[in-house]
C-alpha cells in the first residue's frame, strides 16, 4: 500500500494482480513523507535499488497539514481499515487506485502461489476449500459502496490504464519490473485449468458474481445453464433483520420466502452450522466484549463468503454480533437490505418473562445480551433490581437503542426498511413491507404463525403486560437521543468500551 502525497493518490494492493511491481514503480514518485508499507525482503531490496525508496512512515506519519499519527499501515490493507486511519481531509481528496484482474485467473495464480500440486490437493479441491480467496480482493479494494475505488487499473490493459493516471514515466518504469513471477507454469492458462476442473469455475462464478458483472469478465467455460430469472425480483440480493427476538422473526422468514420466492431461513441450527453460519457463544460474547476482533471478523468472512443470492435470513442474533458493521464493510453493502423489525415493547417483554428467558446466563450469551457487557448503551443497574421483569425490560430497551444507533450511524451506507410485527401480520401491512422489498404481486399471502408461545393467553398475562406498559410510560425512554449521545461521544459497538456512559431510567419502581 502506498499513500503518495505529490500525486494525491492512495494505492490499495490487491493480491495476485502484479501489485508489487506497480508498487515498486510508484515508489519512485513518492517523497519522504509518503506512506510505503513493507513487502518481502527480496522485493524490498529490488524496490530500494530501482527507486531509492523502501518501506517508510508505515508506523508513524506526518501528514501534509503538519499533523502526525502513529497508525500502522500494512501490505494488502483493506480500504475499510485504511479509511479509519487516514485523516478526513485527505481521504475524499486523494484518488483511490487499485488493480483489477479476472477472478478466474486470480484463483489459478493463487493456487500455484500457494504451492499448486505440492499442496496435496487438485485445483477444484483448493477452490472449494479456500473459496474466500476469490473475494479477498473485493474487501481490499471495493468496487461498490461508500469505500469504492476511484480508478481500477485493468490487468489486461495496464498500459492504457496506467497512462490514464497522468503520471509521466510510470508505465515505462512499471513495464521493466517483474516481481514474484515463475510460480505458475505458462501452460496452465485459465481456460485449460477450468476445462479440467469445471466445478471450480462454478464456485468462482458464484463467489465473484458481482465483480464479474461489474467489470464484464467472462468465465473460461460454461458448465451449467444460465439461471432462470426470478419471478419476484428485489432491489437487493440479501435481506437480514435488526431485531430483538420474540418479535416475529420466524414468521417473517416464511412471509419473505413465500411471497418473494427466495431462499429465506430463520436460524441455521445444525450442529455443523454453529460458528460457521450461526454465531456461537464465543462470537456473541467476543463482539459484545471486544468488538470486531479477529474471531468475529473470521466468522463474518466465512458467513458472507458462503451466501448465494437471492437470500434472506431473519436470525435475530446476527445484528448482536457484528452483522451491520460487517455488511457495511463488505462488497455486499449495496446489495443488502436490513429489515428493522419491532414489536409492542410491553408484549415483547411479557413474552420473555412468561417463557423464563432470562433465568440462565447462557441464554443471555447465545441468544440475547448480557447486562455485564461493557458497551451497553442502557445502564442495567436499576433494571436488575426488578429481577426477571427488569432483565427483560433492560434487554428490550437496549435493543431499541441499538436499532436507533445503527439507523443513525449507517444511514446512507446501508438500506434500512422499518416495520412492526403488529402491522406486518395484517395483509395490508405485509403487502406494504413486501412492496418496499420489490414485491410485485397484488396482495401478500400471510403464512400461519411461527414460533409463537404455547402458553395460553389469560388475565395474568394481560396484567403483566399492563404493569410493564406502566413502567415504560414512567421512564421517558428516548432511544434516538441515547444513540445520538453514544455516537457523539465517539463510542462504537464495534470497539471495546473504555468507560460506560449509558442511559439510566428516571423511574423503574413497580
Amino acid at each position: 500500500m502506498i499513500i503518495c502525497h505529490p500525486h494525491k493518490l492512495i494505492f490499495f494492493k490487491s493480491k495476485k494482480v502484479a501489485g508489487t511491481s506497480f508498487e515498486t514503480a510508484l515508489a519512485a514518485e513518492c517523497g519522504p513523507d509518503c506512506v510505503i508499507t513493507p513487502i518481502t525482503p527480496v522485493d524490498e531490496e529490488t524496490r530500494q535499488k530501482r527507486t531509492g525508496r523502501g518501506a517508510q512512515n508505515f508506523a508513524y506519519q506526518t501528514w501534509p497539514d503538519g499533523s502526525t499519527t502513529d497508525h500502522v499501515f500494512y501490505n494488502h490493507m483493506t480500504a475499510a481499515e485504511a479509511a479509519r486511519r487516514i485523516p478526513e481531509n485527505i481521504w475524499p481528496t486523494y484518488r483511490k487506485v487499485a488493480i483489477t484482474r479476472d477472478p478466474f485467473d486470480v484463483m489459478v495464480s493463487r493456487y500455484y502461489w500457494e504451492g499448486g500440486e505440492q499442496l496435496g490437493q487438485n485445483f477444484e479441491h483448493f477452490v472449494t476449500r479456500y473459496r474466500a480467496f476469490a473475494t479477498e480482493n473485493e474487501e481490499i479494494a471495493p468496487f461498490t459502496g461508500p469505500l469504492k475505488m476511484d480508478h481500477f487499473l485493468r490487468y489486461a490493459h495496464f498500459e492504457e490504464d496506467i497512462n490514464a493516471l497522468g503520471i509521466h514515466g510510470l508505465w515505462q518504469r512499471f513495464n521493466t519490473i517483474t516481481s514474484k513471477s515463475g510460480f505458475r507454469p505458462k501452460s496452465q492458462t485459465a481456460g485449460s485449468v477450468y476445462a479440467k476442473y469445471p466445478a471450480a469455475a462454478d464456485v468462482v462464478a458464484k463467489e465473484c458474481a458481482g465483480e464479474i458483472a461489474h467489470f464484464g469478465y467472462r468465465r473460461p467455460i460454461q458448465s451449467v445453464p444460465a439461471e432462470t430469472p426470478r419471478k419476484a425480483p428485489i432491489p437487493t440480493d440479501f435481506l437480514f433483520t435488526l431485531t430483538a427476538g420474540r418479535t416475529g422473526s420466524a414468521w417473517l422468514a416464511k412471509l419473505l420466502g413465500q411471497n418473494l420466492e427466495i431462499n429465506a431461513i430463520h436460524e441455521p441450527l445444525g450442529i455443523d452450522q454453529f460458528g460457521v453460519e450461526m454465531p456461537d457463544i464465543r462470537i456473541m460474547r467476543s463482539f459484545n466484549t471486544f468488538g470486531l476482533d479477529r474471531n468475529v471478523r473470521d466468522f463474518w468472512s466465512r458467513k458472507l463468503a458462503g451466501l448465494t443470492a437471492p437470500y434472506a435470513e431473519t436470525n435475530h442474533t446476527l445484528a448482536k454480533c457484528g452483522l451491520i458493521e460487517s455488511i457495511a464493510q463488505s462488497h455486499l453493502a449495496d446489495r443488502t437490505t436490513i429489515i428493522v423489525l419491532r414489536r409492542d415493547l410491553a408484549r415483547q417483554c411479557a413474552s420473555y418473562i412468561t417463557r423464563g428467558d432470562f433465568q440462565n446466563v447462557t441464554i443471555d450469551w447465545q441468544w440475547y445480551l448480557s447486562p455485564t457487557y461493557p458497551n451497553a448503551m442502557v445502564h442495567p443497574d436499576e433494571f436488575l433490581k426488578l429481577g426477571q421483569v427488569g432483565r427483560a425490560l433492560w434487554y428490550a430497551l437496549e435493543m431499541e437503542t441499538r436499532q436507533a444507533y445503527y439507523l443513525e450511524k449507517y444511514k446512507g451506507i446501508l438500506n434500512f426498511v422499518e416495520a412492526s410485527l403488529e402491522e406486518v401480520t395484517t395483509e395490508t401491512g405485509a403487502t406494504h413491507l413486501l412492496r418496499a422489498l420489490g414485491f410485485s404481486g397484488n396482495a401478500a399471502k400471510l403464512p400461519p404463525k411461527a414460533n409463537a408461545s404455547s402458553l395460553p393467553a389469560n388475565q395474568t398475562n394481560e396484567d403483566l403486560v399492563s404493569q410493564i406498559r406502566d413502567l415504560l410510560a414512567r421512564m421517558e425512554f428516548d432511544p434516538k437521543s441515547i444513540a445520538a449521545s453514544f455516537i457523539a461521544g465517539q463510542r462504537s459497538l464495534s470497539m471495546p468500551a473504555v468507560s460506560g456512559q449509558g442511559y439510566t431510567p428516571r423511574s423503574t419502581r413497580a
